[in-house]
Parts: C-alpha cells; structure tokens; sequence
C-alpha cells in the first residue's frame, strides 16, 4: 500500500493537489486489477465445481452463490482501497 504513495509522489513532483489525484486513481486502477483478477478465480472455481458435480449442464450465473460471492468479494476490495487511500493521502505539507 506505501508503494501507491512512493509512485505518486515520483509522478507529482511537488505538488499536492496532483500526489493525491494520483493517490485516489492509482490505487482505483490497482483495486480494479485485483477485482477482476479474483473475480474470475472465484466464477472459475465455482463453475468447475459445478460441472464436476453436475457434469457438463449448463449453469446459470444469476444464482445467489454468484451474486453473493462477487457482492462479497466487491466489498472487500473496496475496504482495502480505502485504506489504501486513507494510508497514502497527505492533507498538508
């Protein structure tokens, strides 16, 4: 998380206003990789599963297990990322 704050503050060279637009948009572009990333490790082993105990049926991704999973999965990257902002945000020099 300090490492979101070392790269702003090389990008803004000085200037607080722009260390903390940097701050916010790197750790959103950060959050959003690492989203998707477990995302896809979740519905990936959620429909494997689902195969090998159904066999090769179709599967319906509007089930409660997706949405709860991915709801849940949301909501913690989205408290990290607010820490992580919190962490690197400098309000005065």
């Amino acid at each position: 998380m300090k490492r979101i704050g070392v790269a702003a503050s090389r990008c803004a060279k000085d200037d607080l206003v722009l260390y903390n637009v940097l701050v916010v948009l790197f750790s959103l572009l950060l959050s959003l990789f690492i989203f998707l990333i477990s995302a896809f490790a979740v519905v990936l082993g959620i429909v494997l599963t689902a195969w090998v105990i159904r066999g090769f049926a179709t599967i319906d991704l509007g089930t409660a297990l997706f949405r709860y999973s991915l709801a849940g999965l949301a909501a913690t990257t989205g408290v990290i990322n607010l820490v992580a902002i919190l962490l690197n945000i400098k309000i005065k020099r």
